[in-house]
C-alpha cells in the first residue's frame, strides 16, 4: 500500500504536458495519415466498430476527422488512383522541457515528508565513499546542560564548531587552537555505516529504527539486570530475591519511551552527518509516522533563518524539534525546550527554558580533513 501511495504522490505532483508537446504529437499523426493510400471508405465504418472507445482521446479524435476528410474528397478525385504522398514535416529535435515540480500545500508532518520526497526524487546524489569525510559547521548556544546559565529566548552570544567525520566512522577531526587534530575512533551514537544501510522508504526505515531501539534496550536491560543482581547479592539477598530486585530495576521500554528513542535516533542521525536528500526525506517520513510527532509552519533557528519544524514532546515536558528549510527541505538544526517546569531528577528546568540549541551552517562531503569547499 505504501508503494501505491508513493506512486500516487509522484503522479499528483507532475504537471500536465505542455501544449507544444500535444501539438507536435498531432503533427506527427497528421503526417502519417497523409502518407497512407486511401482507396475506399468501407473500411472506415469497420475501423470505427473495431476501435475501443477508451483508446480515443484528443489526438485520436483529430485523426478520425482527418481520415474522414480524405475519404470524402470533392468531385473529380479518382478513388482508384493512389493518393500522392505528401512530404512529411521535418521535426527538429528539441530539448526536453521539464515543468517545475508542483508541491502540495503543507499542513502536517506527512505533507512535509511527501514534498521532501518529491524534491529529492530528482537528485542523483551518490553515497559517499567510506574514506571520504563529512565536513559539518554548526552554530550553537551554551545552555545549563553544558555548563552555561539557564537560557530563555535568543542567546546574547553563540559559538561555532567545525568537525570532519570520516564516512566509515573510523576517524574524526576537529580544530584545536587553529591546528587540525585527527582522532582515531568515533564519538557518535548513531554510526554513519548504519545510516547508509537504512532503506529510503519511510515505513521500512522506521521499522529498522525500532529494531535498533529494541536491540539497544535489550543490551541496556541485560547490563542493568546484571549489576543490580550483583549489588543485591552483596547486600545479603538470596539468589531469588536478587533476581526479583534486578528484574524490577530493568523494566522494558514503554510504548511512549520507545517512540521517544526512535525520534531521538533519527534526529541524532541528522545532526552530525551529511546525508543524501532521498535518505533525509525518508527520515522525515519515518518521523511523521511516530505517534505524537507534529508540524509547525513558522519558526526561526539559531542563525535567525526562517524555517519549519517537526517536533515531539518527550517525557511530558521536553519539546524536541528539528528545523527544516521549507523550500529545499534540507535539515537546518535542532532545539530542545521545556514545555513546563520539571524537577524530577537531573537538572531542574523551568517552562520555556532552552536545554539545547544548534544550527547547521554548512554540510558537504570532502576528500580529506581540513577541506571546506
Amino acid at each position: 500500500m505504501d508503494e501505491l501511495q508513493q506512486l500516487r504522490d509522484r503522479h499528483d505532483a507532475l504537471a500536465d504536458p505542455p501544449p507544444e508537446s500535444i501539438a507536435a504529437a498531432r503533427s506527427r499523426l497528421t503526417a502519417h495519415i497523409r502518407q497512407a493510400p486511401v482507396r475506399n471508405t468501407s473500411w472506415l465504418s469497420a475501423a470505427r466498430r473495431a476501435r475501443p472507445a477508451w483508446g480515443l482521446g484528443l489526438a485520436g479524435a483529430a485523426t478520425l476527422t482527418l481520415v474522414a476528410a480524405v475519404a470524402v474528397a470533392g468531385p473529380g478525385v479518382d478513388r482508384d488512383r493512389p493518393v500522392e504522398r505528401l512530404p512529411s514535416p521535418r521535426l527538429e529535435p528539441r530539448p526536453l522541457e521539464l515543468s517545475p515540480v508542483e508541491l502540495r500545500p503543507v499542513a502536517n508532518a506527512e505533507d512535509l515528508a511527501n514534498n521532501a520526497a518529491v524534491v529529492a526524487a530528482g537528485d542523483s546524489e551518490a553515497t559517499p565513499k567510506p574514506t571520504q569525510w563529512a565536513y559539518v559547521k554548526n552554530r550553537y548556544a551554551q545552555t545549563q546542560g553544558d555548563g552555561g546559565e539557564g537560557l530563555f529566548g535568543s542567546p546574547k552570544r553563540t559559538k561555532t564548531h567545525e568537525m570532519w567525520r570520516r564516512v566509515d566512522d573510523k576517524k574524526f577531526a576537529v580544530k584545536e587552537n587553529g591546528k587540525l587534530e585527527v582522532i582515531e575512533g568515533s564519538e557518535f551514537e548513531v554510526a554513519y555505516p548504519w545510516l547508509f544501510s537504512l532503506p529510503t522508504e519511510p515505513s521500512a526505515l522506521l521499522a529498522r529504527v525500532y529494531e535498533q531501539v529494541d536491540a539497544e534496550d535489550a543490551k541496556r536491560r541485560a547490563d542493568t539486570f546484571a549489576r543490580a543482581k550483583v549489588l543485591a547479592m552483596r547486600k545479603g539477598k538470596t539468589s531469588e530475591e536478587a533476581t526479583a530486585i534486578a528484574e524490577e530495576a530493568s523494566p522494558p521500554l514503554t510504548a511512549g519511551q520507545r517512540n521517544t528513542w526512535a525520534f531521538q535516533q533519527i534526529a541524532q542521525g541528522m545532526r552530525d552527518a551529511v546525508l543524501p536528500s532521498r535518505l533525509r526525506a525518508a527520515m522525515y517520513g519515518a518521523m511523521a509516522k511516530i505517534p505524537g510527532v507534529r508540524y509547525e509552519a513558522r519558526s526561526t533557528d539559531l542563525a535567525k533563518r526562517s524555517c519549519v519544524t517537526l517536533y515531539r514532546v518527550q517525557r511530558g515536558y521536553l519539546r524536541e524539534e528539528i528545523f527544516i528549510d521549507p523550500k529545499t527541505y534540507e535539515y537546518m538544526g535542532y532545539r530542545t525546550i521545556a514545555t513546563r517546569d520539571h524537577d524530577g531528577g537531573g537538572v531542574p528546568v523551568k517552562k520555556g527554558q532552552i536545554v539545547g540549541w544548534d544550527s547547521l551552517l554548512k554540510a558537504v562531503i570532502v576528500d580529506k580533513p581540513g577541506e571546506r569547499r
